[in-house]
């Protein structure tokens, strides 16, 4: 058995710390002028201009279930790749609390998500750091963000 080492971006949301791969984080940005979609879920903040690039801005917090985020000199926005399936992605602006650092996990240190009665199929978290009692949940954001609402997301912007 090889014992895997990958790179995941560390945030926080509130007193919680979660991870996602690395290579799925375009870049990490600070947040600007955002500009409010009608009709929009709650979740959706609106959309930013990124360098001539039009986005979706989303709440993680809200659309993980938990209080809206407010903003601080620390909220940052990780611009997020998408797979779509259909061989395009799509890019999302996603608001946490803080972007933290990129860290190494092996995988032999992730341990499996508990299971809370049938929760595990909705729940976006794939595994559990446990480093001396800090823990990190690996979150896999295509749960989060849904291919889907992503994809509606974006045509209801062009």
């Amino acid at each position: 058995m090889k014992n895997e080492s990958n790179a995941y971006l560390t945030f926080a949301l509130g007193d919680e710390r979660f991870a996602i791969p690395v290579d799925l984080v375009q870049e990490v940005v600070e947040p600007g002028q955002v500009t409010k979609v009608p009709n929009a879920p709650a979740y959706m903040l609106g959309i930013i201009n990124l360098r001539g690039r039009v986005l979706p801005l989303l709440d993680t917090r809200l659309k993980l279930g938990l209080p809206a985020t407010t903003r601080t000199l620390r909220s940052r926005i990780m611009v997020l790749d998408i797979q779509t399936g259909e061989e395009k992605n799509l890019q999302i602006g996603a608001l946490v609390d803080i972007a933290q650092e990129v860290v190494e996990i092996n995988d032999n240190e992730i341990q499996d998500a508990p299971e809370f009665e049938n929760l595990k199929t909705a729940a976006p978290i794939t595994g559990i750091v446990n480093d001396h009692g800090d823990i990190t949940m690996i979150m896999d954001i295509t749960k989060v963000f849904s291919v889907n609402e992503v994809v509606q997301l974006n045509s209801s912007l062009n």
